[in-house]
């Protein structure tokens, strides 16, 4: 019986390396891939903030095309247009908050905080008010096909209340043009919205909700530990007898862990970045946009090993703590040993 007892022990202790490695890897992944502050470093690294005007401009794009109520010129704009738009009228360092308040809103939404990823366009409107409007509306009908006669009419017309043809019109009419360029970007500004919808807003915790299967998974994760724990519990029912065997039982099973946990960490993070961008293209599409999954998914394998670090030190500790186990059942046995030869 007590040899049957050992042996299940043992294969508790095997079931331990086997489960404790990942569980250490992916309880660390967990409460740092769901934060807004891990990608806002990558996103400065990979110089990811330049892909915030397209992300916009695809959201613009649809938006606007389906609002009737739109002066039907921004209707016609392309969605690469609407990108070279915002470029233009945003400065880097706008671009750059309004992507920090993007993640912000994504992992808010993802972490149950809110049920909705909204996006600000207020810069846009005040930029859009001023100068850099006008000049950029300038510059725009300059990329554009000359004007036709029709077109030139229908601009002519404009200037006693319409829309303005996408055209580009000879040099002396667009400076003629400039006041009504202006009293146009104030009509689009009055119709313009104040945000947009990345995800529009759903009931939390309906079963519609995609965000409930990501959350198991991520409960899941966060109470793994204990299990790992319950192996250890169970080692020490099936085979401690005594302080020595306590030491042994769990010392081999934590350097182990420690030890193969920690290297992994160190240099296995170009395939846990792999795994994790895999997880946030595949589970990422359901959640979120393409686009925001596309950008959030190209920083998994620059964040890996700074997500990955809390790990390497953690598997050192454990370790560190395996080898002092079993350093004193190594010392407890020779103690017995030395005091029944003694006796």
């Amino acid at each position: 019986m007590r040899e049957f007892l050992k042996t299940l022990a043992a294969i508790c202790a095997v079931l331990f390396i086997f489960t404790g490695v990942p569980v250490l890897l992916l309880f660390n992944l967990e409460r740092r891939a769901f934060s807004s502050a891990t990608y806002k470093q990558a996103f400065a690294n990979q110089r990811l903030y330049e892909r915030m005007p397209g992300i916009l401009a695809a959201t613009l794009s649809t938006t606007i095309s389906q609002n009737p109520g739109m002066v039907p010129a921004l209707r016609e704009l392309t969605v690469e247009e609407w990108q070279v738009m915002i470029s233009s009228l945003l400065p880097p360092q706008e671009l750059q908050a309004m992507t920090d308040q993007t993640l912000d809103a994504t992992f808010d939404y993802l972490n149950f905080r809110s049920n909705s990823i909204i996006i600000s366009l207020l810069p846009v409107k005040a930029r859009l008010a001023g100068e850099a409007g006008v000049n950029l509306v300038r510059q725009f009908l300059q990329t554009q096909p000359p004007c036709t006669v029709e077109q030139l009419t229908q601009m002519a017309l404009g200037l006693l209340g319409g829309d303005i043809a996408l055209c580009n019109p000879p040099v002396e009419a667009l400076n003629l043009l400039a006041p009504f360029i202006q009293s146009q970007i104030q009509t689009i500004n009055v119709t313009f919205p104040n945000e947009i919808a990345l995800v529009p807003g759903s009931e939390s915790g309906t079963p519609q909700d995609p965000r409930l299967e990501l959350q198991a998974v991520r409960s899941a994760i966060k109470f793994s530990p204990f299990f790992v724990f319950l192996l250890l519990i169970t080692i020490a029912v099936l085979a401690v007898r005594s302080l020595r065997d306590l030491m042994v039982w769990w010392g081999w099973p934590l350097l182990i862990t420690g030890m193969a946990g920690a290297v992994i960490a160190m240099i296995g993070s170009p395939i846990v970045g792999w795994f994790l961008q895999i997880l946030i293209l595949n589970q990422g599409a359901v959640l979120l946009p393409p686009v925001l999954a596309a950008s959030i998914g190209e920083t998994a394998s620059a964040v890996a090993s700074q997500m990955l670090v809390p790990a390497i030190l953690q598997g050192f500790i454990i370790a560190v703590f395996g080898l002092i186990m079993i350093t004193l059942g190594v010392i407890l046995g020779r103690s017995q040993r030395y005091i029944i030869t003694y006796r």
